[in-house]
């Protein structure tokens, strides 16, 4: 029998910490969201074509939940394409534009019901003249890399539309090779043994917030930086020569950053891997992340190279160990930090996400991308204090995230101590 004729799945292991989380926290739940204006002479009948086409090429983009006596599985039936056009009429530019605004905003604030709702959902908003585009897909059918991959998609679904070239179809074994791997592996009894590690790693460690806090999400603050040019090649040899990552890099400054705004010698970083291992696993759409929640510690006067090693050997020994189950880990960690008085808080996020050759604006389709734009207010968890970073062949992408209440501290403050701690680890920074 084809594998693709299998009915339903088990869910990976980062799509079962998510629905972990989503349950106990159903306000995080929301969909993930990009916003785009769309080029003057956009086709809505080729988008159409397009992204049907997209969604059918790709199973993880008809993801569909169902729950049975075994817990949470999913299947990937035929599902028609969420899709809506809205014209904006009214007095005024401005009423027209604040009303468009509040349209995309409401698109990413309600959690998508994946029994019954498909993971893509896709707002096309007409307004002053022009289109905006809200899509939005759920975090359980996707994680960030296969969210820049979809992008890529669709963009070459469209091209071929408009110039009337036939849109090829894409095959699907890999995608349901990679599901009974994971099932493979669970079957192998690794999970167990990587309990076990991750039990003894964490404990003791400072994963807790006070057990009185009321608010879940607080204000927050973002720095964003860029390094390019000379200082980024420098920092890429400086990598080379000191035999650790460029993430290893970013996990130090992480570290040093926290130690030095808020005196933390012993933080557990939460490092999402993208678990793609093989060459054809690349390409794959769907939400293949693993969650890490690996335990570091700050040592007096320790050499910044050995830190360096010390900091890879960590996060290699961890990898290693990525199969585990996560609601035993969740369940052992909140019984720790009740046993404190305290409540479970793993919200210091290092991801960094590598695209080799990210979308470029504008292109036949998407004029410009708005999400990423500064804005002027966030809400952040609660002690949170995030590095996202993106990698590609010219730059290092950098923001910094953290809860404004806990770390009363500004934006230039902050770019002052982030550019202190990487003078600290590699050198000048121009």
């Amino acid at each position: 029998m084809s594998i693709t004729t299998l009915k339903d799945f088990d869910l990976m292991y980062g799509q079962r910490s998510l629905v972990m989380r989503f349950e106990r926290a159903p306000h995080l739940a929301r969909p993930l969201q990009r916003i785009y204006r769309l080029n003057s002479n956009f086709d809505y009948t080729a988008f159409l074509q397009a992204i049907e086409h997209t969604v059918a090429s790709n199973p993880a983009l008809r993801l569909q939940l169902f729950r049975n006596n075994s817990g949470w599985r999913q299947r990937f039936p035929d599902q028609p394409v969420n899709i809506s056009e809205v014209k904006v009429k009214g007095i005024g530019r401005l009423f027209r534009s604040i009303y468009a605004n509040l349209l995309i905003a409401e698109e990413g604030k309600s959690p998508l019901d994946l029994q019954r709702e498909p993971p893509v959902k896709v707002k096309i908003i007409k307004v002053n003249g022009e289109y905006l585009l809200s899509l939005c897909v759920d975090h359980i059918a996707v994680d960030g890399i296969s969210y820049d991959r979809f992008e890529w998609e669709l963009l070459d679904s469209y091209q071929k539309v408009i110039n009337g070239l036939p849109m090829s179809g894409k095959p699907t074994e890999p995608f349901f090779k990679y599901l009974l791997k994971e099932v493979t592996q669970k079957k192998q009894n690794m999970e167990a043994l990587n309990l076990l590690f991750w039990e003894q790693h964490l404990k003791g460690a400072t994963l807790g917030i006070s057990s009185k806090a009321k608010k879940s999400s607080v204000k927050g603050n973002r720095l964003n930086y860029q390094i390019t040019g000379q200082p980024y090649i420098d920092l890429l040899k400086f990598c080379r020569a000191h035999r650790c990552t460029l993430f290893n890099v970013i996990e130090a400054c992480h570290l040093l950053l926290l130690n030095e705004i808020g005196n933390l010698k012993d933080n557990v970083l939460s490092i999402p891997i993208s678990n793609r291992i093989g060459a054809n696993e690349q390409s794959l759409i769907g939400n293949l992340f693993i969650p890490l929640y690996v335990r570091f510690s700050l040592t007096p006067n320790e050499p910044i190279p050995k830190f360096l090693i010390r900091i890879r050997d960590i996060t290699l020994n961890a990898m290693i160990r990525r199969q585990f189950d996560y609601g035993s880990l969740m369940r052992f960690l909140s019984a720790e930090a009740k046993r404190r008085g305290t409540n479970i808080n793993l919200t210091r996020e290092c991801n960094l996400i590598v695209n080799k050759e990210p979308l470029l604006y504008p292109n036949d389709l998407f004029a410009e991308r708005l999400d990423n734009l500064p804005v002027q207010s966030i809400k952040v968890n609660q002690a949170s204090f995030n590095f996202f970073v993106r990698q590609n062949q010219n730059k290092l992408s950098i923001n910094i995230l953290w809860d404004a209440t806990m770390w009363p501290i500004s934006i230039d403050d902050m770019a002052s101590k982030f550019l202190m701690t990487l003078k600290r680890i590699y050198g000048t920074i121009n």
